[in-house]
C-alpha cells in the first residue's frame, strides 16, 4: 500500500538548459515575446495605475451596516467600514465581517484598527468595493428546510 509514498525511486524528466532554449513553444519563449510587444508584461499592476479615487464611485453606494455577498465564494457578512486604507493599498475599501470564519483579520490592518470584530481573528476581511453586493443577504441557516434546492 505504501510503495508509491516514497518519491525518490520515481526517475524524474530533465532537459537541459541548452535543449530547452532550443524549444519554440516554451514559456520562456512566450514571455520574451509578450515582452517585446509589451515591456510591462507580468510587472504587478501593469498598466494600472492605482489612485487614491480608486473605486470610489463603487464605494459611496456602500453604507456602514448593510448586509452583503462577496462575489467571490459567496462569502455574506455585514460592512463596516468604507474607505480607504493606505495599509493596504491606495483606493477605496469595504472592512467586512463574515458570518462564518473564513475572512483573514479582526478588523485591524498592521495595527491601525478600522472596525471591531469582537467574533475573532478569521471574521473580518477587506474587499474591493466592486468585489461585494449589498442587499437583503441574510446569514445562512444550514439547517433551514426551505433553502433547501431539490
Amino acid at each position: 500500500m505504501h510503495e508509491f509514498d516514497d518519491l525518490s525511486k520515481v526517475e524524474k524528466y530533465e532537459i537541459s538548459q541548452e535543449e530547452y532554449d532550443k524549444r519554440p513553444d516554451s514559456f520562456k519563449k512566450f514571455k520574451e515575446n509578450m515582452i517585446k510587444k509589451d515591456p510591462e508584461f507580468m510587472k504587478k499592476n501593469a498598466g494600472e495605475k492605482i489612485t487614491a479615487t480608486f473605486q470610489k464611485e463603487e464605494a459611496e453606494t456602500i453604507t456602514v451596516g448593510q448586509r452583503c455577498e462577496l462575489s467571490i465564494g459567496s462569502r455574506r457578512g455585514m460592512v463596516k467600514y468604507v474607505g480607504q486604507c493606505k495599509e493596504l493599498a491606495p483606493g477605496y475599501w469595504a472592512g467586512i465581517i463574515l458570518d462564518e470564519p473564513t475572512g483573514d483579520c479582526d478588523g485591524v490592518v498592521k495595527g491601525v484598527k478600522y472596525f471591531e470584530c469582537s467574533l475573532g481573528s478569521k471574521y473580518g476581511i477587506f474587499v474591493r468595493p466592486k468585489e461585494l453586493k449589498v442587499g437583503d443577504f441574510p446569514p445562512v441557516d444550514d439547517f433551514d428546510a426551505d433553502e433547501d434546492e431539490i
